[in-house]
Order: structure tokens, then C-alpha cells, then sequence
């Protein structure tokens, strides 16, 4: 038994020394994790005397500084340099003992011996630098940086990293000239340096450090005219604070002199148009038609014109039609020039609709879309998407029956589709405005199982109005009343369409319609550009109808009237928060958060489908 007792020490000892290096060095992190320096150091000195490696040494010093043990931190330094020669780190790492000593002096005398011995290879000057960053040394790891620069022995330049740590220091100034001193050198940092200016810049705020941007790029265009980099760099800037205006200018320059052939402006106008100023991509379009017939970008152009200006003019709340009339000839000599083809149906399609809902001419533009439906070139797709055209132009001219010819037709060649799906939706509204309404509801059962949200979602708000319209009496003479008032609100027959729901809730001023009939009232004040009013309508219904179906589609379409048209976003944000969390389970959630946090500054999210509020 004396024995064995004796024995157990040994055995204890032994145990420990064949334990696993891996727990030690678990124990050790997790003791280093949690502040507990004193616990730490114990298990990192066992870890550094047996593998003396870096890593172990930085954690070492880390927890004796953190006990702190400066004199075993001081003692580890030097024995550590002693060890691997003269390296700048561990001069660092006892300057930085010392200074926590309180011996400035000694201190600043080991960062300049830090500098001093530091050899010109790239490898020494970033781990130089590198170690100063560590400790907070900004100015240090600069001059570290500055002297690699001079000293290089392998051509190493330093000037991205030498910028960066100016941005550090808050030196807009010399951080900007560095990285423009990097572009001069090599112009293949211009991503790289883009990216790091988007990180200190806030370009889309008033900060008064982008003109220290622009003075710099000004001066190095003013001083090297042929380098193309620093007016590609000063469009960029123009681009990230929304100045499209004067974007184009400085493109327009650039590609008169590099002669680029209006490349430079066709990608700017695809920018334009990706932020709604249409107005700036029409300007670039037409710059590119200037340039003649040669060039090869003339006839993207000249339909990306026409596109730019429809999309501006179409968007105005009130349009004159001067304007109008002039883009109307516009459209037609482009595609005179360009001829009828399958690369110009959306370009027929335009002016048809143009015409249609603009110039008040339907016959005309059902002319133009029987004219495109003709034509042999084009596909299956853009045929039914011309026949939907048509569809709702006979709609609109009171040939109901002739637009569910042209859905049905759709419906049939597209049946598992969304396009089919929604020409079986417009039916389902044909049958509804004719006033049979089983039919419409076998139709649109078959919807509500729809791929597309935005079609279901329609198809279920339809059936419920027909379900909770006709009711328990089944007494459709309501219905009608709306269904009326909604086909002759699609005619734009607006003045019409009001007195038959002033009839309904004259007749009925009880019935469960009345969400639906003062949505009806705002899609007509929407329509005639009453804002003010058509806001008024859907207030109405949240206050009136709070838990009917129609509260989701009020709260976003008030959230759109208010950002995009009243410019009201703090109002806006208003609804588009209350959707969020009120309505999680409405399908225009994902649309109200990317619209609220992009009026709260945040990034903004991509949702799956948009429809914006139309008439």
C-alpha cells in the first residue's frame, strides 16, 4: 500500500505530461477568452516551452500584459529576441512593455530602433507595420510604410496601404492623393480603391470630404488630359451622389476626346434609367444619336431613346400633350427606320399604349397591335403579350367580348404559365363586369393556387368581394351596381363610374362593399392625378375597414402616394411600418421593407414582385 501511495505522484506527473497538447491549448484559449489572464499564462507558458512559436509567444505576452505581469512580459521579449535574432516586432513588443512601465523615453527609443532595423523586403515592412497597427501606432506603421516606399529592395510600392492608414487618421486629404498616386501607378486598383473610398466617403450625404475628392481628381485631370483613369474615377464619384447631370457632362467630354463612340454614354443611361432619371437617359441616348448612323451603338440608341422619354413623360402626373404628340412621331420614325421585327415589339407595344391611354386614340392603337400580331418574326410569348395589349383595348372600348376572345386565347396556349394565368385573371374580370359571376368564381379557384403572388392575391380579393357581395340572399343587384362602376372606371368613363357608386351606397349604404367602392373612388382620383384626394380614400378605409382584406393593399399604396408623389417619407414610413407589423402575412411585406429601410438609410432589400398602383 506505502507502495502505491508513493507511486501516485509519479503517475499524476505522468499523466499530465502525456495529456493531449490540444487541451492545454483549449483551456488556454478559453482562459485568454474570458479575461482570466492569470489562468491563462500558465497554460501558455507550458504551450511556449514546448513549441516556442509565434503564435504561442503573442499569446503569452498578451496575458501577461493582461495580468499584468510587465516584468515577465519584459523578460519574455527579450529572451524571445535573443532567441530569433533582430527582428523589428520584438522592439516593437518592449517598446510597447515599456510604455505600459511608464518609460516613454526607453519606449520611443525601441520604436525608432524598430524602424531603423527594419531591411527594405516587403515581407519586413508589412510585418513592421503591421505590428504598430497592432498597438494602435498609426503614425508609426505609416512611417514604416513611407520608408519601405523609399528603401524597396524588390520595387515594392506601398501606396494603397499608405492611403488607407491617412483614412485611419481621419487625413481625407493625404488619403485621397495616395490612392490617386496608386491609380497613376497602376490602374487596376480602381475597384479596390472605389470600394475604400464608399467606406470613408458618405456620398450620398452633404460630407464635406467628397470636394476634397473631386479638387484632387479635378487637378489630375487638369494635369495629365490623356489619362483616362481620373475622369472615369470623377464620373464614378458623380454617379455615387446622384449627380447624373453632371455625369453626362463629364462623359460626354471623355468620349469626344477618347473618341469612344458613345459607349461610356450608353452605360451611363442604363444608370440613369436604373434610378428613374429618365430625363438624364434620354439626354445620353440622344447624344449617341448625334453621332451618326456609322456607329454601332445608332440603333440602340434610337429605341433607348424613345424608351427613356415614354418612361419620363408617362410618369408626370399631368403630360402635355405637345410633348406627348412629338414622342408619339418619334416612335414611328424609329420604327419606320428600324422596321417591324421581333427586336422592336416592345418599342410597337409602347406607342400603341401611348396612344391608347395618352393621346386618346384606341382605334389607332388597336390598329398598331393588329399590325405587330401580324407580323411572322415574333414569338409565341410577345404574341400573347400583344393579344393582352389588345385585350384590354377592346376592354376599354366596350368590346368586352372580343377581349375575352383574346384571354381565352392566351389562357389556352399558356396554361401552366403566368402569362396564362394572367389572361385567365383579365377573364375572370370580363365575366365579372358581364355580371356572372359562378363563372368568374370557377375561374378564379383556380388562380388562387397561382406560382405568381400577385395573381393569387387578386384572384382571392375578386372571389371574396363576389362570396361577401352576394351573401346569404344571394341578391347580386350590388354587384352589379360595382361591377358597373369598375368597367366604366377601366374605360376611364371616370365621371360615369362615380355616379353608379353613388347610386350603390345610395341604394345600400349598409352593404359590405363599401371598402370596395372607396377603393374604386381612389383608383379613379389616382387616375386623374388627385393625390391629395385619392390618399383621402385609402385613409378612409383603414379607419372605416380596419380588418377588412383591403388594409394591406391601403397601407402600401398610402406608403407609395406619400414617398414617391405627396414627398412626404416620414409619413410614408409610417404606413410602410404599420404593414410590417400588422399584416406579417400580406405578400406586399417584402416590397414595404425595402421601401422602409430604404427611407431609414439602410441598405434595401430585393423584393420578388412589384406592381405599382395603377388606375
Amino acid at each position: 500500500m506505502k507502495r502505491l501511495l508513493l507511486l501516485i505522484p509519479s503517475l499524476l506527473l505522468l499523466a499530465r505530461a502525456n495529456a493531449q497538447p490540444g487541451t492545454d491549448e483549449q483551456l488556454a484559449a478559453q482562459y485568454f477568452q474570458q479575461g482570466e489572464f492569470a489562468k491563462a499564462v500558465l497554460y501558455y507558458e507550458r504551450l511556449y516551452k514546448q513549441q516556442p512559436t509565434d503564435y504561442y509567444y503573442e499569446q503569452l505576452l498578451k496575458s501577461l500584459v493582461g495580468v499584468p505581469e510587465l516584468e515577465a512580459a519584459q523578460k519574455l521579449v527579450k529572451d524571445r529576441a535573443r532567441r530569433n535574432g533582430d527582428d523589428p516586432r520584438y522592439a516593437i513588443d518592449m517598446g510597447r512593455v515599456l510604455e505600459l512601465l511608464g518609460e516613454k523615453d526607453k519606449s520611443q527609443k525601441e520604436y525608432e530602433r524598430a524602424l531603423k532595423i527594419m531591411r527594405g523586403d516587403q515581407n519586413s515592412v508589412r510585418s513592421t507595420a503591421n505590428a504598430f497597427q497592432a498597438y494602435n501606432k498609426i503614425d508609426l506603421a505609416l512611417a514604416a510604410y513611407e520608408k519601405g516606399q523609399r528603401i524597396a529592395s524588390d520595387g515594392m510600392g506601398y501606396a494603397f496601404e499608405i492611403a488607407n492608414l491617412h483614412g485611419l487618421r481621419g487625413d481625407m486629404p493625404k488619403m485621397v492623393a495616395a490612392y490617386m498616386d496608386l491609380l497613376a501607378m497602376n490602374e487596376g486598383y480602381a475597384q479596390a480603391v472605389q470600394n475604400n473610398l464608399s467606406r470613408h466617403f458618405e456620398f450620398d450625404a452633404a460630407d464635406p470630404h467628397t470636394e476634397v475628392l473631386r479638387t484632387e481628381l479635378l487637378r489630375r485631370i487638369q494635369r495629365d488630359p490623356t489619362r483616362a483613369i481620373f475622369p472615369e474615377m470623377l464620373i464614378w464619384m458623380l454617379i455615387q451622389q446622384k449627380d447624373l447631370d453632371g455625369a453626362f457632362v463629364q462623359a460626354k467630354a471623355m468620349d469626344k476626346r477618347l473618341d469612344e463612340g458613345g459607349a461610356r454614354l450608353m452605360d451611363l443611361a442604363r444608370i440613369a434609367e436604373a434610378n428613374s432619371d429618365y430625363g438624364i437617359a434620354f439626354k445620353c441616348y440622344d447624344h449617341v444619336i448625334g453621332l451618326g448612323r456609322n456607329d454601332g451603338n445608332y440603333f440602340s440608341a434610337r429605341t433607348g431613346a424613345v424608351h427613356a422619354r415614354y418612361l419620363q413623360l408617362t410618369g408626370q402626373p399631368e403630360p402635355l400633350e405637345a410633348e406627348l404628340s412629338d414622342l408619339d412621331q418619334r416612335m414611328a420614325a424609329t420604327l419606320t427606320d428600324m422596321g417591324l421585327a421581333k427586336h422592336t415589339v416592345s418599342l410597337l407595344r409602347e406607342r400603341a399604349h401611348l396612344k391608347a391611354y395618352f393621346l386618346n386614340q384606341p382605334a389607332e392603337a388597336i390598329a398598331l397591335l393588329d399590325e405587330g400580331l401580324a407580323m411572322p418574326s415574333i414569338d409565341a410569348k410577345q404574341k400573347a403579350e400583344i393579344k393582352l395589349d389588345l385585350g384590354d383595348l377592346h376592354l376599354i372600348s366596350g368590346d368586352i367580348w372580343e377581349a375575352s376572345l383574346l384571354f381565352s386565347q392566351v389562357d389556352l396556349d399558356f396554361k401552366h404559365d403566368a402569362l396564362g394565368h394572367e389572361a385567365r385573371l383579365r377573364n375572370a374580370k370580363v365575366s365579372f363586369y358581364a355580371g356572372d359571376f359562378l363563372w368568374a368564381q370557377a375561374q378564379l379557384q383556380v388562380l388562387k393556387a397561382s406560382t405568381s403572388k400577385l395573381i393569387a392575391n387578386d384572384a382571392l380579393e375578386l372571389s371574396l368581394r363576389i362570396t361577401d357581395a352576394l351573401g346569404a340572399d344571394s341578391n347580386d343587384v350590388p354587384l352589379r351596381f360595382f361591377a358597373r362602376a369598375e368597367l366604366l372606371r377601366v374605360q376611364h368613363l371616370y365621371d360615369q363610374s362615380l355616379a353608379t357608386l353613388d347610386s350603390l351606397v345610395a341604394e345600400f349604404p349598409m352593404h359590405t362593399l363599401g371598402d370596395d367602392v372607396l377603393y374604386e373612388r381612389y383608383r379613379i382620383a389616382l387616375a386623374r392625378r388627385r393625390y391629395t384626394e385619392a390618399a383621402g380614400y385609402l385613409e378612409k378605409v383603414l379607419e372605416q375597414y380596419p380588418i377588412d382584406i383591403l388594409v394591406d393593399n391601403a397601407l402600401l399604396d398610402l406608403g407609395r402616394l406619400y414617398e414617391d408623389v405627396l414627398k412626404d417619407p416620414e409619413k410614408a414610413k409610417g404606413f410602410y411600418e404599420k404593414l410590417l407589423f400588422e399584416q406579417t402575412g400580406s405578400i406586399f411585406v417584402p416590397e414595404a421593407r425595402e421601401r422602409y429601410r430604404k427611407l431609414r438609410g439602410d441598405a434595401p432589400d430585393v423584393p420578388e414582385e412589384k406592381k405599382p398602383p395603377h388606375p
